[in-house]
């Protein structure tokens, strides 16, 4: 049994006469490193879902948020949105935040909802299983197009929006204000030419994202709301709303309109059953809401006055033939290959397995009869074993890293090299640290990975020794880039101990964990590199494990940190006000205008406050230079949190 087990089984299992009190601090030291670890999976998995290739179901992920919600009700990540982002596009505000909505799967569950909300009419909408966008107009004049992005903040997407179907430059109505609609693939062009992608949304995620536009005239909008800023075009209702959008020419989503929580019941049942498969186009529910036009609750991050109506997962079965391991950095993930079927409109032959303790509580092996779903029709899943004939195999799981041929560890939940200086691991930690430090222009593709794989550079130190020439030598980097990234990096000249800590990718230790470490006083590499292990699984967030990996991790890269400090172009800050913010939480909405979000969310980690994505219970300040009241700003007034501009917050930490 490895030490993290054991330490593990000793808080899972408390000696029967420890005291209650004793038993009580242990029980609240789990629950709150399960909380920090479904807050780390849902960022992950957010992630995952809208910037690249998801790896478990919407329904799966829904446990997670349900789990989540059970431990801690009031943590912010369930009250914000996943973000969608490209660093190549700039950046552009809503006009009305766009949030994300609320959901259900089952009949009961919506009945309670629609109950709740007393509704007369009910509008049932498809969800579009798209990319999600806001139109801007001015008097009748198409602006610009922005991507959903954090909700509050997207990506400018206007050229490529300008050669959609369905687009529509100009309006007969002098309307101001924000169209939102969904982006589209047909599955006939699907099919047509993109047949070597997993399915019709990521493949519309992909051209939306395309810096040459290449592929927008394949995409199709589909529009199901508007919101207006001015008088000049008024909406009654929401049912008034879709007649104008319509008389506009734009392509609306179709409404049914019923009077009863059966119809719509009934109506959810047909469109699964009888006609979801004959479609042009992919959904994955129903969206519900009532006929008024609530223009508060469309701000809130959730809207509490409408709701996705999921429907069930369709199953089928299917042979496991093998499993494949997939390496993501320095994690091992299985994937099932299995006998090739028919689900959901397309062919399926991989499935995922997610971890070892998933293969082990199924007791699956190679030649199995296996159930396949393909929930929120995003990717196949293994769901249940049928039957298992007497000549299956065994799945063999891989004990050593392929890279480096350090044994692999097996936690169950993830299989992953412990070894920190394996290639991989050193390759992630590079990306790592231009992540944390916000350096921008570094290519993942174009910049690091051909230096990393060239030994240009091997680990984060090599980063402070390069030059134009080095970059400028692979395909594709100009100097203009290649000085831009430098010019990033080296103007970068100090950084607080958490980032620095948190830079080096130490399993499970983010920015905000070293920085709960700092406040407790040891203030300095040596003193946390010296710290016994009780000491720190003493301070608020840790545990044995949590404690253990840190110090494990800073041990063993303690020479690389030294390396990065020896270079003598970036320090770690001693700030003389440092802890001046001690014991207050902030929250920035809205547009700076001095300093970026990030950059102010870093002056407060430094001074010792702590930033918040989400107006919380119990903040501080709320931040904004918005004149227009948002659903944070008006969430922090209804709660008596004192609102401040961006030059009040800066003169507080400049007194």
């Amino acid at each position: 049994m490895s030490k993290r087990q054991k330490n593990l089984d000793d808080i899972l299992n408390p000696k029967q006469n420890k005291s209650k009190e004793s038993e009580e601090h242990l029980k609240n030291q789990i629950n709150k490193e399960k909380i920090r670890f479904l807050v780390q999976e849902i960022e992950r998995h957010r992630d995952l879902y809208y910037n690249a290739t998801p790896e478990i179901t919407d329904a799966n992920y829904d446990e997670l948020e349900d789990e989540l919600r059970k431990l801690d009700p009031n943590n912010p990540i369930l009250y914000s949105v996943g973000a969608d982002s490209s660093k190549i596009f700039t950046k552009k505000e809503h006009l009305i935040p766009m949030g994300s909505q609320d959901k259900v799967s089952s009949p009961n569950e919506f009945k309670k909802w629609a109950e709740d909300r007393g509704y007369r009419t009910f509008l049932i909408q498809y969800k579009l299983d798209g990319i999600s966008l806001e139109l801007q107009f001015k008097n009748g004049v198409f602006q610009c197009g922005v991507t959903r992005g954090n909700g509050i903040i997207g990506d400018d997407v206007t050229k490529n929006v300008m050669k959609m179907k369905g687009f529509v430059p100009r309006l007969s109505a002098r309307f101001t204000g924000g169209i939102r609609a969904e982006v589209i693939l047909f599955h006939d062009i699907f099919e047509k030419k993109y047949t070597d992608n997993q399915n019709c949304r990521n493949t519309a995620a992909g051209i939306v994202r395309r810096k040459d536009g290449k592929g927008s005239e394949d995409l199709n909008l589909i529009f199901y709301d508007a919101i207006s800023l001015t008088e000049d075009v008024y909406f009654t209702n929401e049912i008034q709303k879709l007649k104008w959008m319509k008389s506009e020419n734009l392509p609306v989503i179709k409404t049914k309109i019923v009077k009863t929580i059966k119809e719509v019941i009934d109506f959810r049942e047909d469109v699964m059953k009888n006609f979801r498969d004959s479609l042009e186009f992919d959904i994955d529910g129903l969206v519900i809401k009532g006929k008024e036009i609530d223009l508060e609750d469309m701000r809130r991050s959730k809207p509490m006055k409408q709701i996705a109506f999921k429907f069930q997962a369709e199953e089928i079965e299917s042979t496991l033939l093998n499993v494949e391991w997939t390496i993501s950095g320095h994690h091992y993930t299985p994937v099932a290959i299995i006998e090739p079927v028919r689900l959901m409109g397309t062919t399926v032959s991989r499935a995922s397995l997610a971890n070892p303790n998933i293969m082990k509580n199924m007791g699956i092996k190679i030649g199995a009869k296996v159930i396949v779903s393909k929930r929120g029709d995003i990717i196949p899943k293994i769901e249940r074993v049928l039957k298992i004939p007497q000549d299956a195999k065994e799945i063999i799981i891989p004990d050593m890293c392929e890279e480096c041929h350090a044994n692999l560890i097996n936690e169950g939940t993830s299989l992953y090299c412990p070894n920190e200086a394996c290639p991989k691991r050193n390759y992630q930690r590079l990306i790592r640290w231009i992540q944390v430090l916000g350096v921008k222009h570094f290519s993942d593709k174009l910049m690091l990975q051909q230096l990393f794989k060239t030994g240009k550079i091997k680990q984060i130190a090599d980063l402070y020794q390069l030059s134009i020439s080095d970059l400028t030598q692979f395909e594709g980097v100009k100097e203009t880039s290649a000085k831009k990234a430098l010019d990033n990096l080296f103007a970068i000249k100090e950084i607080s101990l958490a980032k620095f800590i948190g830079g080096f990718n130490i399993e499970n230790i983010a920015e905000v964990l070293v920085k709960k470490v700092v406040d407790a006083g040891y203030d300095t590499l040596e003193k946390i590199k010296s710290a016994k292990m009780e000491q720190l699984a003493m301070i608020d967030g840790y545990a044995e494990i949590t404690a253990e990996n840190l110090l494990n991790g800073i041990n063993k890269l303690y020479p690389q940190m030294i390396e990065v400090l020896d270079t003598k172009k970036i320090s770690i800050t001693k700030s003389v006000q440092e802890g001046k913010l001690k014991g207050l939480t902030f929250c920035f909405t809205g547009k700076l205008n001095e300093i970026s979000r990030s950059e102010a969310e870093d002056l407060v980690l430094q001074l010792g406050g702590e930033p918040k994505k989400s107006v919380i219970k119990n903040l501080s300040y709320l931040v904004t230079n918005e004149t227009t009241p948002t659903s944070k700003y008006l969430k922090a007034q209804d709660q008596g949190t004192k609102i401040i501009t961006e030059n009040e917050f800066l003169e507080m930490i400049s007194e």
